[in-house]
């Protein structure tokens, strides 16, 4: 759910109404190309750090960290900063990015039987884009009625309150590394 609302109120409104407000206030093209790809970077760099198979001893408690940082762009739009202040958010929400999603699919894959794994990997994509092209086609007309401030501004409160609920779910926090087919191979061996 988290991910189905953050495409919805969070990442489709930062890309239709990032470039928009690049153009009336940021100086153009260069400065939401230099945004883009400073979150490129960033996830380059998150991927990264996630490389050479350590995982932290609590995967999706700081998955779910990583995920306050896609709050920082719009966050950073809406208060009206300067292009590097949002290029240097939109870095910060690349790295989350791939952290959060190597994590995610790492927690997966050691804790779902094998046999299932495909279907679930399956389910949660499409649920966490299926609402995707709803918020690309309404964010303009919304901002037209709300103003492009109040959405943006709106998805990233959104995603903050999304990534506190998240944690509040025991198993989120204490959820510990190394899932039950690792287990499961460290016995029988």
């Amino acid at each position: 759910m988290q991910f189905t609302l953050f495409n919805l109120l969070v990442w489709a409104p930062f890309l239709v109404l990032g470039p928009v407000v690049a153009e009336e206030r940021l100086g153009g093209a260069g400065a939401w190309g230099l945004v883009m790809a400073c979150y490129g970077a960033g996830a380059v760099c998150g991927g990264l750090a996630m490389m050479g198979g350590r995982v932290p001893r609590r995967p999706l408690l700081v998955a779910t960290v990583a995920t306050f940082g896609w709050a920082l762009p719009s966050a950073a739009i809406a208060a009206g900063l300067s292009p590097a202040a949002i290029a240097g958010a939109a870095l910060v929400a690349g790295a989350g990015s791939a952290v959060c999603g190597t994590l995610y699919a790492t927690t997966n894959q050691q804790y779902l039987p094998a046999g299932v794994l495909a279907r679930i990997t399956s389910l949660t994509t499409v649920g966490a884009f299926v609402l995707g092209p709803v918020g690309l086609a309404a964010a303009g007309p919304v901002a037209s009625v709300a103003g492009v401030t109040a959405v943006l501004g709106f998805g990233a409160v959104w995603q903050a309150i999304a990534g506190f609920v998240v944690l509040a779910v025991p198993d989120v926090r204490n959820l510990p590394a190394g899932g039950a087919r690792e287990r499961s191979a460290e016995y029988s061996s």
